[in-house]
């Protein structure tokens, strides 16, 4: 017997999150990867260690790079590998480099995988089991001519299978010659994309069956259980959506009968590990085996709900070398295993049913889930502010219930479901709850058929989402009043203004400069002066700091006269932000051009300023490099003389198309570096001095007329301050030009 100390979770999400779990009750170790794309996934989280895996690779690759995760399992100390199901679940060679770097693959002997994860080779092993199996074709057909022969002994319809497929791909049903052609073609190339392998056979098609498939439990000493079976036969493109166990139509003979042929095929063939052997039931009570699934499958939970056996628990103890009958399994014979009441799993995924089930993406912007006694839930990244990709499988959370009968279950699940707030993406809820309340569902009566012959099942409620709708309404109402009521202006005190005058002649200043001299005889300006030059923040960030931005142009255009007269002598005005536009269309409902416009004719003497987020313009998203160029090229014939230019992590690509612009345009690109951390800290060395220099120097070279020093925390001490601009004048031949926060109060003293 081996001790497993340590397990790694080769895949993601709920299934990754339920293993973890039953790792941390046996007190294993637990080791997670993940992909670029899953770095916020909450399975990462849920191991004690998580390290990515598959760099450089797509979202689906990197958890099917072999190498690299058995790599991170050798650096780790792993002992075991759990594959969990899908991805590589069934690979055979990711079993086998398993066992030749001497890790314990949590699943079937390589033996099994080889002989199930190959349909034609898992009917062979039915057919020496002597459980009956659907007329088809004996191996892989080789041509259309084989299939049209088979058509003409054994008649339509028939399906055409992949020999290595599963979940409902690499299928097709032929109901007449007409199609023959089609369905052969698409069947081999989808087998081909999906599986590697182009290999089908045939079967005749068995229509309206139930989907039964019964848990089965063998370990390494030739011992082998069944949990009972589970009823699938709610699907949709072969899809499974709702599983129950056990089955509700089953005749307690033909129940029997069915748990035996599955015993009897495992223990043939000496199975090892969780499996589930997979029949078709005819509504004339004829069953015939279709195949092994040898991996834990999605809706194992119900079978642990009605059993109490835990299955993931058990393929851990099992791969450890435990018998079925040690005390740490439990089970000691097969009679000792009781079926006690029923359950129900509905898997939610973010589908829109309404639509053809198409996969929604987005963040989860509400997420409430049902709960109480008789209710699991098995969730991967079901959380509020979740962001739904369009990598993975579109499963967001299982809900499970149990009850001591039928109607119980079903009643837990209505209520489970009803339950649910899920708002920001697409579910389908409303339809598992159609199917749920579904007559034949409630008496059991359904087939693999329901939901394709069932049009009820997609005629849905509309949606009254009252909370959102509130927030929503209150939203409107506190910003733009209600309509058919007055709503009454504030009443403000008259505004301070000057005592003097604004009349006379307005002084020249750095507008006349720039426009007679250029940038670059600005700059030599600039520095040839011995005072101080300061930049007046009032139409920009100063009433964005203290008045979340809402000065409206008329009380610019109020004060501005005065101040083109009695401080011509500023380097500049700034007037211009990201939140400059933003909350001039949302909430002011009015046009920053046109209070460029404005203000620029009554401002001939002093440049303007703005500040302008790289890449991404003055808005919250990355925009093509054509956009920056625009704008800038549109902003600076409205009247915008220095471009203040940023990157919120110092990204100098960001930079550069909008400092190449800003030369273009004949303007001032006052290229700025983002202060953070603290260079006085000798413990903080990403961010120290040498950094800044750096930075410093790689901005001069992109072609920045005056370097900025960006501080919007208004973390930059007195003394880092000075170090800071005393080392810049050294490293660069160009003016510096800093913007402080006085988040301290000692904003003054830093510039000083």
């Amino acid at each position: 017997m081996k001790t497993i100390r340590t397990v790694l979770v080769a895949n993601r999400g709920e299934i990754a999150i339920r293993i973890f779990r039953a790792c941390s009750e046996l007190g294993i170790r637990t080791v997670a990867v993940y992909a670029n794309e899953d770095a916020l996934s909450l399975h990462r989280f849920r191991a004690d260690e998580a390290y990515l895996v598959g760099e450089g690779k797509g979202p689906i690759d990197a958890y099917l790079d072999v190498e690299s995760i058995l790599a991170l399992a050798k650096m780790h100390n792993v002992d075991a590998i759990h594959p969990g199901y899908g991805f590589l679940s069934e690979n055979i060679h990711f079993a086998k480099r398993c066992a030749e770097e001497g890790f314990i693959f949590i699943g079937p002997e390589l033996k099994h995988l080889a002989m199930f994860g190959n349909k034609i080779n898992a009917r062979k092993q039915a057919i020496l089991a002597g459980i009956p199996v659907i007329p088809g074709s004996d191996g892989p057909v080789q041509s259309l001519e084989e299939v049209k022969a088979f058509a003409a002994t054994y008649g339509y319809p028939f399906m055409i299978k992949a020999n290595l497929g599963g979940g409902g791909r690499g299928m097709r049903i032929v109901r007449n010659a007409d199609s023959l052609d089609d369905a052969y073609n698409r069947a081999k190339s989808e087998a081909k994309a999906c599986f590697g392998n182009d290999e089908i056979y045939i079967e005749k098609l068995v229509e309206y069956p139930k989907h039964i498939e019964v848990q089965i439990l063998g370990d390494k000493h030739g011992n082998i259980a069944h949990l009972y079976e589970r009823d699938c036969s709610v699907q949709r493109r072969h899809q499974k959506l709702v599983e129950v166990a056990p089955s509700v139509s089953l005749a307690a003979d033909l129940r029997s009968a069915i748990l035996d042929a599955a015993v009897k095929l495992m223990q043939n063939v000496g199975y090892v590990g969780a499996g589930t052997v997979e029949f078709l039931v005819t509504p004339d009570e004829k069953f015939y085996f279709i195949e092994v699934n040898p991996r834990i499958q999605v809706e194992h939970t119900i079978t642990e709900m009605v059993t109490g056996v835990d299955i993931v628990q058990t393929q851990l103890l099992i791969a450890g070398g435990y018998k079925l009958q040690d005390e740490k399994i439990g089970i000691c014979a097969q009679e000792a295993i009781q079926c006690r009441g029923y359950a129900i799993q509905c898997r939610i995924t973010t589908e829109d049913p309404a639509n053809n089930f198409f996969p929604d993406t987005g963040k989860i912007a509400a997420y409430r889930s049902g709960g109480g006694f008789g209710i699991r839930l098995d969730r991967g990244n079901a959380y509020t502010g979740s962001v739904i990709t369009p990598h993975y499988d579109s499963l967001l959370v299982k809900i499970s219930t149990w009850g001591l009968s039928y109607k119980m279950a079903l009643a837990k699940m209505i209520r489970g479901l009803e339950e649910f707030r899920i708002r920001g993406i697409k579910t389908n809820i409303s339809f598992l709850e159609n199917v749920i309340k579904h007559d034949k569902f409630l008496k059991g009566s359904y087939d693999t058929s329901f939901v394709d012959t069932s049009p009820e099942l997609f005629v849905f409620p509309q949606r009254q989402d009252r909370g959102t709708k509130l927030l929503d309404y209150l939203g409107e109402i506190s910003v733009n009043g209600c309509s058919g009521l007055t709503k009454n202006k504030p009443v403000f005190s008259p505004p301070r203004m000057p005592a003097k005058a604004a009349t006379g002649a307005i002084p020249q200043g750095t507008k006349q400069i720039l426009d007679a001299q250029g940038p670059e005889g600005l700059v030599k300006w600039v520095k040839e002066q011995k005072r101080v030059l300061l930049t007046d923040t009032t139409l920009r960030d100063a009433h964005q700091s203290l008045l979340a931005t809402r000065v409206r142009t008329y009380d610019m255009l109020n004060i501005i006269d005065h101040t083109v007269r009695l401080l011509p002598n500023l380097f500049s005005l700034e007037m211009w932000g990201g939140a400059t536009f933003d909350v001039a269309y949302r909430f002011l409902k009015e046009d920053p051009w046109q209070r460029l416009a404005s203000l620029r004719a009554k401002t001939p003497n002093i440049m303007f300023q703005m500040l302008l987020r790289g890449a991404n313009a003055v808005g919250y998203t990355n925009y093509p490099d054509n956009v920056i160029k625009a704008f800038v090229a549109e902003s600076a014939a409205a009247g915008i003389d220095v471009f203040r230019i940023f990157d919120s992590l110092n990204w100098l690509p960001g930079m550069t198309v909008a400092i190449d612009a800003v030369r273009a345009s004949g303007k001032i690109a006052e290229a700025s570096l983002c202060y953070t951390g603290d260079i006085l800290d000798p413990a903080r060395t990403k961010y120290d001095l040498q950094y800044y220099l750096n930075l410093a120097k790689d901005l001069e070279r992109a072609g920045a007329h005056i370097l900025g020093i960006k501080d919007m925390a208004g973390v930059l001490k007195p003394e880092a301050a000075y170090r800071l601009v005393a080392a810049l004048k050294e490293t660069v031949d160009i003016p510096i030009h800093l913007h402080t926060h006085d988040t301290s109060g000692n904003g003054i003293y830093t510039y000083a």
